[in-house]
């Protein structure tokens, strides 16, 4: 999966030189969280509703004169400039992982410096949604696997022999092998389980990921 098959193309920016109330009633009319902010096609800032929230649409200072002076503030002046990027070739994956060290809530997706999209949590949870087939009638069981490929080989083999679906399939390393996490085309968990166990698999219950069993 690569960013830039899951990214919004169809963008909302602003540039240096708008105010804050401009750039907050985009956010309000779009309902967007986050403004790349673009000079020429270039990316030179970022600007969140935080960010706005934070500060004030103006700014009172007194001139030499001694006059009092209402000054609208700008995009510039609280945009952040030190943007956290990701390019269409990176992976939803790479921008997940992104997300999760950073606390970020979108990323702006560049080719060089030319902004070309962006993409948010709400885009990588659908590509997961997507690829794990999660919205379409099944079930997910968990078997555990020794450390080798033929015990993979057999489980894929004896599903077949169930003529059943495998909508999706992950791997998880565990301390003495993988947890196959196994979603199915079927609604019927007991009757697989059963099948599963009498084939010599272990099929474990909830209880065994809370207690001191084997846990993923």
């Amino acid at each position: 999966m690569f960013v830039g098959k899951r990214m919004t193309r169809n963008l909302i920016t602003v540039s240096r030189g708008d105010t804050l109330k401009f750039a907050s009633l985009l956010l309000r009319e779009h309902r967007i969280h986050q403004l790349p902010v673009v000079e020429d096609g270039d990316l030179i800032g970022f600007l969140s509703g935080t960010d706005i929230r934070n500060s004030t649409f103006e700014e009172t200072t007194v001139s030499e004169k001694g006059e009092i002076v209402v000054k609208n503030k700008t995009v510039e002046e609280i945009m952040t400039r030190e943007v956290v990027t990701v390019s269409p070739w990176d992976t939803v994956e790479d921008a997940l992982l992104i997300f999760h060290k950073k606390r970020l809530g979108a990323l702006p997706v560049v080719e060089g410096r030319k902004l070309v999209g962006i993409i948010t949590k709400a885009d990588v949870l659908a590509a997961f949604c997507d690829t794990l087939r999660i919205e379409e009638a099944g079930v997910r069981i968990e078997v555990f696997l020794p450390p080798d490929t033929s015990s993979l080989i057999q489980l894929v083999r004896k599903i077949g022999e169930m003529n059943l679906e495998i909508r999706s399939l992950i791997l998880s390393p565990t301390q003495n092998g993988f947890v196959a996490f196994v979603r199915l085309s079927t609604i019927d968990v007991a009757a697989v389980k059963k099948t599963l166990k009498e084939a010599g698999f272990t099929v474990p219950e909830l209880s065994d990921f809370l207690s001191s069993g084997p846990r993923s």
